[in-house]
């Protein structure tokens, strides 16, 4: 089953979803992707946290 992207709102700016890239629900905003690439870590920030010994998932994601 596909993923409708409109359903979504955009997790930066709340506009209409039209992509997800560094795990988050973006619209066509290039701010809103380098804000999303920005709270990820960047390209590979995730395998960064990994090798440093931390948590994949940002601590301040996983709240649970």
């Amino acid at each position: 089953m596909a993923l409708n992207f409109s359903d979504y709102k955009c997790e930066i700016c709340g506009a209409t979803c039209t992509r997800v890239l560094f795990a988050t629900f973006l619209c066509d905003s290039d701010e809103c992707l380098q804000t999303a690439c920005d709270n990820r870590g960047g390209p590979g920030g995730h395998m960064k946290r990994k090798a440093e010994g931390r948590p994949i998932v940002p601590e301040d994601v996983n709240k649970d």
